[in-house]
Formats: C-alpha cells, structure tokens, sequence
C-alpha cells in the first residue's frame, strides 16, 4: 500500500531527519525547501555589489541597497547608493531564487539532475524581455541562475548560503554578465538580516 507519493516522501523525510534524499524526481526538491522554509517569516537584509567592468573605461564602483524578502510575494533588493552613470538600474529582482515565489512570477517545466542540483526552466509571465531561464536547486536553496535577454544580454549567477540564524539563506552572490558591448562580472554580499516577528 503507497500511503507517500514521492514529493510528499520527499517533505516528510525534511521534517523528520533534515536530510534531501537523492532522487530523480525534481518536484521532491522543490516540495523538500518547501517543508525546510516552511516557518521562515519574511526579513529584510543588506546587499554590498561590487562591480568590475571589463570594458573600456575599465572602471570598478559599489552599488549599496536594502533587499526585501515578503514571504509569498516578493523578493528583490532596491539600491539607495550607486554611481551616476548607473542611476538607471533601482532594483533587482531574486524572485528566481525562491520556488515559493515561481508559481506567482513563473510557469516552469523540470528539466532533470546536473550533479546535485535539480535544473528548471522557467518561462517569465510578465516579463518579455527574459527569453530564457533557467535556475540549479539543491538542498541548501538557489545553487545557480542561468538568464538570456531580448537584447542579448545574458546573466550568470552563482549563489553562496551560509546559516543566518535558523535559516539557511544566500550570503554571496558571483555574478557574470555578458552585456552587448559591455562585459560586467560582479560579487554581491548579503548582511544584517533581520526577521519578521508575529504578531501578538
């Protein structure tokens, strides 16, 4: 008698040994970070970037910003300090990071197993600039996020998580960013997070 499927094994095995089994099957990834996350509140954090240009005029410079994560609506940082010449980037969205957040922003498709990470496609619903991603998930969250453009822009990102209190979240992010005409590679740190507390 099968009282699990395999997802529901899959979180059931979380809860009671903290452990992801290895599997074929991508969705027990998903429905394992499900039962690890399941009590994370929403928090708010710090992002330091540093950027390199690999370009003429070759220049190095910090973008300083406050991340927001609302459980089950968004995830993104918004940038308070940056140089001039990139005031037209505000903020950045790391709803990619979360499969809590997918069904809201995403339609995706499992798309099988690259060593330990469970690989996804996702296809944007409101964004289409984004002509293709894809997203490396693990036990411990977001390994990797793999993104193309419509002006040819394509975006690789190489997530570090580290413990933050009884959470396990990104604590550094490598980023190369393979832009027309203007090559960036970048190295996001994340600090000071802080926790929702309930309510009385």
């Amino acid at each position: 008698m099968r009282l699990f499927g395999p997802a529901a094994a899959a979180a059931l095995s979380v809860l009671i040994t903290g452990a992801v089994p290895r599997t074929d099957d991508c969705g027990a990834i998903i429905a394992a970070l499900d039962a690890r996350n399941a009590n994370l509140p929403s928090f708010t954090f710090h992002a330091d970037v540093a950027v390199a240009m690999h370009h003429f005029p070759w220049l190095h410079f910090h973008l300083l910003g406050d991340g927001t994560y609302d459980r089950g609506d968004r995830y993104f940082v918004h940038f308070t300090k940056m140089p001039f010449f990139a005031g037209q980037v505000h903020d950045i969205d790391l709803s990619m990071l979360d499969p809590a957040l997918w069904p809201k922003n995403y339609a995706y498709t499992a798309m099988g197993f690259d060593g330990p990470d469970a690989v996804f496609s996702l296809q944007a619903l409101d964004d289409p600039t984004l002509t293709k991603a894809q997203v490396g998930l693990s036990d411990r969250g977001a390994d990797w996020v793999d993104t193309t453009y419509s002006d040819g822009t394509h975006i690789h990102m190489i997530l570090t998580a580290g413990p933050t209190g009884a959470y396990v979240l990104p604590t550094k992010m490598d980023v190369t960013i393979d832009r027309p005409h203007m090559p960036l590679s970048a190295t996001a740190t994340f600090t000071d997070y802080s926790f929702a507390t309930a309510g009385p």
